[in-house]
């Protein structure tokens, strides 16, 4: 089985985390990487040391649209400021990296039976099993954090009184989509992947009153989108020396 294993925002711990798991994969796995950083001599090594795998990267700094600053409003402190910026900086490589996956495919004239996104800093004993499907339907494991997020209804905006006292309109209640480990056809994650642009939407559209933020954002543009939803449980950490 061939597939597309795509790591995106920070490329942190992956010596001890992800290596180990393509080393020992059944699968026939193509690496595909977007971060947000400068290139420097840690990224270079880390190129060279996954070089048996990588396919395509993308490396540089994201930058927030100025359209999206200009209008945003963040409804805990009544400015622009702090803005979502690793939310949309992850959902931008997110996007940015399955687009180098598609484009090896097709450059190549062939088709991944499963495009997953992935962490480089994941604890964990294997990569997940598998299913092969032609469904529009996404795979993602159950979220180590686990917690609910409402479906978003774009006619109904975010009720927002002042600083600080602000909902989302009471819609239906799901389970998290997981930022972190999701697979599925070239269609469905087609789909996954459109957060980033979701979330620029959806900023205009509810004129800077869209709460950004990581599952609950990703969960709102699966459903947003039609994509089923199933879950797998699969024992797994986030490395805790992520941050140094």
């Amino acid at each position: 089985m061939r597939v597309a294993v795509l790591i995106s925002g920070r490329l942190k711990c992956y010596e001890r985390c992800l290596i180990p798991l393509l080393e020992s994969s059944d699968y026939d796995i193509d690496l595909f990487i977007s971060i947000n950083a400068k290139r420097d001599d840690y990224h270079n090594q880390a190129l060279n040391n996954l070089s048996k795998w990588l396919k395509g990267e993308y490396i540089f700094p994201y930058v927030i649209p100025y359209h999206y600053k200009d209008i945003f409003i963040n409804m805990n402190s009544g400015t622009n400021e702090p803005l979502p910026y690793n939310q949309l900086s992850m959902f931008f490589n997110d996007r940015k990296c399955f687009e180098l996956a598609t484009e090896y495919a097709d450059n190549n004239k062939f088709e991944y039976d499963a495009y997953m996104k992935y962490r480089s800093d994941i604890i964990t004993d294997e990569l997940p099993d598998i299913k092969t499907k032609n469904d529009y339907k996404i795979f993602s494991v159950v979220p180590w954090n686990n917690s609910y997020s409402s479906v978003i209804d774009r006619s109904k905006p975010t009720i927002y009184n002042s600083v600080g006292d602000w909902k989302l309109p009471k819609t239906v209640n799901v389970p998290w989509v997981s930022d972190a480990i999701v697979y599925g056809n070239r269609m469905s994650m087609d789909a996954y992947t459109q957060t980033y642009n979701y979330c620029l939407e959806m900023n205009q559209l509810w004129n800077g009153l869209y709460p950004v933020a990581f599952e609950p954002s990703v969960t709102q543009n699966v459903y947003d989108r039609g994509l089923e939803v199933e879950y797998f449980s699969a024992p797994y950490t986030i490395d805790p020396l992520r941050h140094q």
